[in-house]
């Protein structure tokens, strides 16, 4: 029976790497030192003083909003291939998965770009 469960993660583990995105699709976050949520779905990471970043979450999060303290599942200087994978988690231990993560020059770009996808969400209905 072992045998049969190693063959079927092989399996998988092998789908995965033949389905790995192209380089020119893998983020790398450097020094993550801080964060800004900005609604249930969405928050900023700041990577030092000049870089920021986009976090879309695939669903709500409960607790985020009011999260004094939100954790991450990866560390603060990487190179993500498959943020899918990663999540956010909050003080309640809820993990929320990463959608997306983008770099992004401010808050303000963020939100509007945030809006902007909802109205076209919205439209495409």
């Amino acid at each position: 029976m072992p045998r049969i469960h190693f063959a079927v993660a092989l399996a998988i583990a092998g789908g995965l790497a033949l389905s790995a995105p192209a380089a020119a699709e893998r983020l790398r976050l450097v020094n993550i030192n801080g964060y800004s949520v900005i609604d249930n779905e969405h928050m900023m990471l700041q990577g030092g003083v000049s870089h920021s970043y986009l976090v879309t979450l695939r669903h709500r999060c409960p607790g985020l909003r009011f999260g004094v303290e939100v954790g991450l599942s990866f560390p603060s200087t990487t190179t993500l291939y498959t943020p899918f994978l990663e999540y956010v988690y909050t003080t309640d231990d809820v993990r929320c998965f990463i959608d997306t993560i983008e770099p992004i020059e401010n808050v303000d770009a963020a939100r509007a770009l945030i809006e902007q996808r909802a109205t076209e969400a919205e439209a495409a209905q």
